[in-house]
Parts: structure tokens; sequence; C-alpha cells
């Protein structure tokens, strides 16, 4: 009644078709596992700075860059800058939080996040979000989350 080839055949066909799935499956998986790139070996103190706090010429680069996103560093007199800017903003209602200011095995980790206004608003004045932190110097790279 049956041809006993053909059930074999079709029973190795369905083996191998579970291997494939399984095998595609844990790779997607392993794929999909978060990988810190950047892994922490010390937290580092900072203030954040605002104002005539900040170095003239730092305020200075920090308004020509200002209507774009921009990322700076500055060091003065043994202090370390970093500068985190989001461009030009149709509300003046953000908010920016450090979310993060590390040290890892080759770099320096500042992550910071962009918080907007809760409602829209139609306003008609605009905003230049930007953060300024002073920490002691450290030269070493610095990576923007």
């Amino acid at each position: 009644m049956f041809n006993r080839k053909k059930t074999s055949f079709h029973r190795i066909q369905i083996v191998i078709f579970t291997i494939i799935v399984t095998i595609s499956t844990l790779f997607c998986l392993n794929g999909c596992a978060k990988t810190d790139d950047y892994p922490k070996t010390k937290d580092i103190d900072y203030t954040v700075v605002t104002g005539n706090e900040i170095p003239k010429e730092l305020r200075k680069m920090i308004k020509e860059r200002k209507d774009s996103a921009f990322q700076l560093s500055f060091s003065c007199n043994g202090e370390l800058y970093i500068v985190k800017g989001y461009g030009k903003q149709l509300s003046p209602e953000f908010s920016i939080t450090v979310n993060e200011l590390y040290l890892s095995d080759k770099y320096i980790v500042f992550d910071t996040e962009l918080y907007g206004p809760k409602k829209e608003t139609k306003s008609k004045s605009k905003s230049y979000p930007y953060i300024v932190v002073k920490t002691e110097y450290i030269n070493k790279s610095i990576v923007f989350k």
C-alpha cells in the first residue's frame, strides 16, 4: 500500500527541515541578544554646567553649531567639557537627561536623551537644546549614545 522508499525519503526531509529551522532560530535569537560594545569599568563624576560656568570659547563653539545636532568635547585647565546638542526644535519645552557617563576600557561613554513636550503645542518660539557636563580631564575618545 505505501511505498517504503517514499515514506523514508519523506521522513528524512522532515528531519532535515526541522534541523534547519532549529539552527536558524538559534542564530536569530543569538543575533537579537544585546551586546555591549563599551562595557562599563567605572562611573565618572560630573557636573552639568550652564551659562557663565561654560568657558567663553566653548559657548562660541556651541552657538556656531546649535542649528544642527552636534557633539563635541573641550578641555580647559585640567577639566573636560562634553557637549551634546540636538539642533533646532519647534518648541521651547524640551529637557535633556544624562543616562550615563562612564569609562570603558578604551572610551568615555556619554549617553543622553532628549525629552520633548508632553503635548503638541503650536508655539512660535524655537529652542536649541543642548547639555554641557564638566568632569576631570581624561585622555580618551568619547562615544556619544
